[in-house]
């Protein structure tokens, strides 16, 4: 907004001055009355005009009343035991800094002093800030522990199990420098069957955490197929390393679906992404180290155990083999002492049977006699034999009776010797046969 032009003259100006700065034995203003905005306008010169407060100033003193509007600029109070004033952080600012700003926290801030016209207050515009006692990044490092600890995304029940054989790593970290050579190194030299994806990043400065975390993000895609994520780089200052610190890095990391192992700095450094991961190395190269299983130590150990179980089969072979020759002469023992057994059954089995075939045998054959002399008796050739004949047509039909024969009719004589020819000269009934009482 542009001042309104002055209505007071230079030497009004000076004299206005002369009094802010404490000079009262100069002469006094000689108008008798000033309107709201040349007081304003008084006041604003004389702070330009004043050594101390026309610059960038600093101020030290205690946050409180810490309001933020929708646009992201940051409304606050500094304050001492003798006094307040109110301040302002403008989003681009506010944006800046790394640590959270609180009421009660005690800062220098930087900025100048600035006169709202509208309301005729007078603020402190912030240019900087930093914590009293304590580095801003430290505060800030501080202040992030607090709160992703107290999420829970520290904590050991989250950790991810690291594949034992990995066929595909994602190695996260710069491109420049002897960080990619060494870990390139060492996993070449432990398991070259091992396939490595570089997604080169910056490391640290303005934007690496965002590089970071992306990375991280992009690299968790199914596409990529990965096993390990290494996030890593050299070692550096508490301030370098602090981009691996920051919320966005340590989220990517705790939320990756892909297992990440840390090497950040060397043994001293210590960054919130190391806690996040599920296993931290030391320094870079110890976590590509921890990452690749030995190629040739997987031979050696499977040559051993190979041998080892060839050993043991051999051993477990020929317990069998003399268990089997135990065993099988067991059973010939027992089979043949059953064999005896059976045969001395089966002999005792024979004897009864033959005995019991003769029985019936002796009895079948006396009723085959008895049978034999009913037959005898009842046959018709020893009736022949006592002189008796049978009569039969030339058909072979007995004939019985003198009715079923007429004269001339030629017929056989059956005698026990043999037979004879014959023909019916004439027939002679004898009588009727006598009648038979029941």
């Amino acid at each position: 907004m542009p001042k309104p032009k002055a209505s007071h003259t230079k030497q009004q100006q000076l004299d206005f001055t002369t009094l802010l700065a404490g000079d009262l034995s100069g002469p006094a203003p000689q108008k008798s009355s000033y309107s709201v905005s040349e007081i304003t306008t008084l006041l604003e010169e004389a702070i330009e005009a004043h050594p101390a407060l026309s610059g960038s100033m600093v101020i030290q003193g205690e946050v409180s009343n810490v309001k933020r509007s929708s646009r992201g600029h940051v409304y606050f109070t500094l304050k001492d035991e003798g006094a307040s004033i109110s301040c302002i952080l403008w989003a681009s600012t506010a944006n800046r800094l790394n640590f959270e700003l609180q009421d009660g926290l005690e800062v220098y801030l930087t900025g100048r002093l600035e006169i709202y016209r509208p309301s005729g207050n007078y603020s402190i515009v912030g240019s900087k800030m930093e914590p009293v006692g304590v580095g801003a990044l430290q505060l800030a490092f501080q202040q992030i522990k607090a709160q992703l600890e107290a999420e829970g995304l520290f904590m050991e029940e989250f950790k991810k199990e690291i594949p034992e054989f990995p066929q595909r790593i994602g190695l996260i970290t710069s491109s420049t420098g002897a960080v990619i050579h060494d870990m390139l190194r060492v996993i070449r030299r432990k398991n070259p069957m091992v396939d490595v994806l570089l997604r080169p990043v910056k490391v640290q400065g303005e934007g690496a955490a965002q590089e970071i975390a992306a990375a991280i993000r992009e690299l968790n895609h199914p596409q990529y197929q990965l096993d390990i994520l290494i996030v890593g780089r050299g070692g550096g200052s508490f301030e370098d390393l602090f981009c691996f610190s920051e919320e966005a890095v340590v989220r990517a990391v705790f939320e990756s679906d892909v297992p990440v192992i840390t090497g950040i700095g060397h043994e001293p450094d210590y960054a919130l992404a190391d806690a996040a991961a599920d296993y931290s190395a030391s320094t870079p190269t110890a976590a590509a180290d921890w990452a690749v299983p030995d190629l040739q130590a997987i031979i050696e150990n499977h040559t051993q155990l190979s041998q080892n179980l060839l050993e043991s089969m051999a051993e477990v072979i020929l317990y069998h083999e003399q268990t089997l020759d135990l065993n099988a002469t067991r059973m010939v023992e027992l089979h043949e002492s059953y064999l005896e057994t059976c045969g001395h059954q089966l002999l005792q089995k024979q004897e009864r049977l033959l005995s019991r075939f003769d029985l019936a045998f002796q009895k079948k054959e006396q009723q085959l006699a008895e049978a034999a002399a009913v037959l005898n008796a009842l046959n018709p050739l020893t009736t022949l034999a006592r002189g008796y004949g049978v009569a039969t047509d030339l058909k072979g039909q007995v004939i019985q009776s003198i009715q079923q024969v007429k004269t001339g009719d030629a017929f056989k004589l059956r005698l026990a010797d043999g037979a004879l020819s014959a023909t019916i000269s004439e027939t002679h009934p004898i009588g009727a046969a006598p009648a038979v009482s029941m």
